[in-house]
């Protein structure tokens, strides 16, 4: 378009004035309609430029929005973060303190565990010497009543005594027995025969026996015979006047001074073992207590001796 210009300017100066005039009015409509061009250029040119700057005011508007939104959702989670922080600590500070006062609670429970534990052991020293000093002293006591009973069962020299350790409560216990003068007391086992430590066992058992209502002796008159034997029926019989006696025996001399008297018999049919007790009347009695003196039921001097024995347990017994 210059160019096409620049041409009709060069025109102009070549032309006469007519032509002049109209090359002239032609040009300034031509630069009127350029300059309407540039104007609507310009325009176009602002509004483009408005419209890129509103864009990009948007755009800053949005970025700065985004950046915003991050922003708080940043502060919120601190917040979050800072409060789940807090209440982290205080929950540990909560667990603490609890564990500090059971570490006291525990620590007392402790202490006091250890203050009744001393106390404990306080009183079960003073009880065992308690213990202690009781069986000191009733262990001659004990033995004068166990040497009786020894006298009652035909060992009459028989010396009894009982020794308690020095150490509370005293359960080092030991009884002594020395059967004729002039031999040294010695325990039990060394001391005393099979007969002569069965009669001891009835001595000490008829003592400390009387706390209980029913006695039971499995052949306490083991190796015992003769007036020994009776002896020993005599006094079981004395301690059945207020107590229930059960007696297994073997000798005549015992039986006799029973109450009641109970045989037991073995019954054998070559596949089964049978035991049957059966109780005594009168005449049974005579007839098992023949059969224990000489082995002969039917024996009239087994029967008679049988009936001895009954008739002097009973008047021995005030029967």
């Amino acid at each position: 378009m210059r160019v096409r210009l620049f041409d009709q300017i060069k025109h102009l100066f070549a032309a006469d004035d007519e032509e002049k005039a109209a090359t002239a009015e032609e040009i300034a409509d031509q630069g009127r309609r350029q300059a309407d061009e540039a104007a609507t250029t310009a325009d176009a040119a602002r509004r483009e430029a408005d419209a890129a700057a509103a864009r990009a005011g948007v755009e800053v508007e949005g970025a700065a929005a985004d950046r915003s939104r991050q922003a708080q959702q940043a502060a919120t989670s601190a917040e979050a973060a800072e409060a789940e922080a807090a209440q982290d600590a205080r929950h540990v500070e909560e667990v603490h303190e609890a564990r500090v006062v059971q570490e006291q609670a525990t620590a007392e429970r402790a202490a006091a565990a250890d203050a009744a534990r001393g106390e404990a052991i306080v009183a079960v020293a003073r009880a065992a010497a308690v213990v202690g000093e009781r069986r000191r002293s009733q262990a001659p006591v004990l033995a004068a009543a166990v040497q009786r009973r020894l006298a009652d069962l035909a060992l009459a020299k028989a010396k009894v005594a009982i020794q308690i350790g020095e150490s509370d409560p005293g359960d080092d216990v030991a009884f002594l027995l020395a059967l004729n003068p002039g031999l040294p007391a010695a325990t039990l086992a060394k001391a005393a025969s099979g007969g002569e430590l069965a009669r001891t066992m009835l001595a000490l058992r008829l003592v400390v026996g009387a706390q209980v209502p029913t006695l039971v002796f499995d052949e306490v008159d083991a190796g015992v015979g003769g007036s020994a034997a009776r002896a020993v029926g005599r006094s079981l019989a004395a301690l059945a006047e207020h107590k229930q006696v059960l007696v297994v025996t073997h000798l005549p001399q015992v039986a006799a001074f029973a109450d009641a008297q109970v045989a037991l018999t073995k019954h054998d049919d070559g596949s089964t073992t049978v035991m049957r007790a059966e109780l005594l009347g009168a005449d049974g009695r005579v007839r098992e207590l023949a059969r224990m003196l000489s082995g002969l039921a039917d024996s009239d001097t087994g029967q008679d001796h049988a009936e001895e024995l009954l008739a002097t347990a009973a008047a021995e017994r005030g029967r």
